[in-house]
């Protein structure tokens, strides 16, 4: 028997009485012996006619590879599990531990909700928290007012106050009220117009006596005198801001 080359690769050739024989090594795996990408053929075969210091060398790289893989994934549990966050015994916590940075103390923001937010199911009302002191609060009920009730509030959303022992939604010296919005919306728009007339322009004028006429609360309103035009003698250059009739209702 012995070694030839042939092109790259080393082959064994033995001679016997009935010829010749020769034995190619065994191609890579998953590769047949054309190169292509077929399963490998006599794959025992070609094993047990390798090299015994191959066949270990392959056994020390299977063992290496499999100690590489084991090592990383306990780097992966270990950072795992120094980044996971420790269980704090709440009854050993005092408040000088919190410039204690060692202790993971959760952080929070100091955040108000919006606790007065009320949602009503009757959309054609809208809601109003009212000071309780007697002068203000009897004006609204007597304009068209109400208390807000248990079962004005929509389920849907949260309201977080309690209803006091007169069950009324109440928080503080403020009491919720709900009122038509055919009311609310018209004592706005009664202070628009008002501010309008107060900046003395003549189209406005005309077209506010327009809405006058057109509407009989408001021509009772200036037949009482309780609205009146402002037609001050010069308003050159001068302008007075609506925000200062800005309803508070």
């Amino acid at each position: 028997m012995s070694n030839t080359v042939i092109g790259d690769k080393t082959v064994q050739v033995a001679s016997t009485s009935a010829g010749t024989t020769t034995t190619l090594p065994a191609p890579p795996s998953g590769r047949g012996a054309t190169g292509g990408d077929q399963a490998p053929l006599g794959a025992a075969h070609s094993t047990a006619s390798l090299d015994p210091r191959i066949l270990e060398l392959l056994k020390d790289i299977t063992d290496i590879k499999k100690k590489i893989e084991a090592k990383e994934e306990s780097k992966v549990a270990s950072s795992a599990q120094a980044t996971a966050p420790k269980e704090i015994d709440w009854s050993k916590i005092t408040e000088a531990d919190i410039a204690n940075l060692n202790i993971p103390i959760p952080v929070y923001e100091q955040e108000t909700p919006e606790f007065l937010t009320v949602h009503l199911k009757d959309q054609n009302y809208t809601a109003r928290w009212v000071h309780i002191m007697p002068e203000r609060l009897g004006v609204c009920l007597a304009t068209g007012y109400e208390y807000v009730k248990p079962e004005d509030l929509d389920e849907r959303f949260p309201h977080p106050l309690s209803f006091d022992a007169n069950n009324h939604y109440a928080h503080g010296d403020v009491v919720c009220l709900r009122i038509h919005k055919s009311r609310y919306l018209g004592a706005i728009r009664k202070n628009y117009l008002k501010t309008m007339q107060i900046h003395g322009k003549a189209r406005v004028h005309s077209e506010l006596g327009k809405v006058i006429q057109a509407d009989p609360n408001l021509a009772d309103s200036i037949h009482r005198g309780a609205m009146t035009l402002y037609e001050p003698e010069d308003m050159k250059g001068r302008e007075i801001s609506s925000e200062l009739f800005s309803s508070t209702l």
